[in-house]
């Protein structure tokens, strides 16, 4: 049974005419939840007070959701929470109201086992046949229309792959399915810009914060990949999390990497 909370209230049933569930009209964090604390609050309540701003939507009190927060994890020692926020009910047609009333879903799910033996061992990934298509307006914002990320997962069902690797339309690294990506070249941490397309990742932002001045921005093109040293992909509830294989080329999981994950045991 999950925890779920409907505009604070205890349910989990959603209006059948919730714009998110029509149009993907909304946006959402998902993060890891210790002993009640989110991990990297602040940075999630930024990305959705600025997702909400992109796409016109209402912000919510950042007290009111770490309360919900707080209230659907109760219990548990770790967890995944979710937090959508919709543009509400709608009739029929694109439009969206001059006045929406949002629905705010905050629900919790167990967390994932078995994510420090990945850690140990790597991700095994593969190159998506999908392309990214090219958005500037929704880049770097979680919004709710994740059917391209849907589909390229969809492409593999081999158990010995962990990951996919998203392109644009030009053919630049942009992310994997579930995650950001960064190459390790001569120390430097370079990871894909998200000024067209893609998502600007919490754990993502926490790196580029924390390691700053040894990190760069910038279009990774698939010639760059088997000039890596290392790679790695972050995601909020993963973590950082090594790449071993991209394809048929291959990494070790060198000191930088093993560097980053002591930084975030440490967090």
């Amino acid at each position: 049974m999950l925890d779920c909370l409907l505009n604070g209230e205890i349910s989990s049933h959603l209006p059948v005419t919730d714009r998110g569930l029509h149009y993907g009209d909304g946006v959402f964090e998902t993060m890891a939840v210790f002993n009640g604390t989110p991990r990297f609050w602040q940075y999630h309540i930024d990305r959705l007070n600025i997702g909400c701003e992109s796409i016109g939507l209402p912000q919510v009190a950042q007290s009111v959701l770490l309360r919900e927060v707080q209230t659907v994890s109760a219990g548990h020692s770790e967890c995944v929470v979710k937090v959508l926020i919709t543009r509400g009910e709608t009739g029929r047609g694109y439009a969206p109201p001059a006045r929406p009333q949002s629905n705010r879903l905050v629900i919790s799910f167990p967390f994932p086992g078995g994510l420090d033996v990945v850690s140990r061992r790597g991700l095994n990934t593969r190159i998506c046949d999908l392309r990214l298509g090219i958005q500037p307006r929704l880049a770097g914002i979680k919004h709710l229309n994740r059917l391209e990320q849907v589909m390229a997962r969809a492409e593999w069902t081999d158990p010995t792959i962990d990951e996919g690797i998203l392109l644009d339309r030009e053919d630049h690294v942009i992310s994997a399915t579930a995650g950001n990506i960064f190459l390790v070249s001569n120390e430097r941490l370079l990871t894909p810009r998200m000024d067209r397309c893609g998502v600007r990742g919490v754990m993502r932002h926490a790196v580029l914060q924390a390691f700053m001045p040894v990190t760069e921005q910038r279009r990774i093109s698939l010639d760059m990949l088997p000039e890596a040293d290392e790679v790695f992909m972050t995601n909020a509830v993963r973590g950082i999390v090594p790449i071993i294989r991209i394809g048929h080329w291959e990494y070790d999981i060198g000191p930088q990497t093993r560097k980053l994950l002591v930084w975030l045991d440490q967090q």
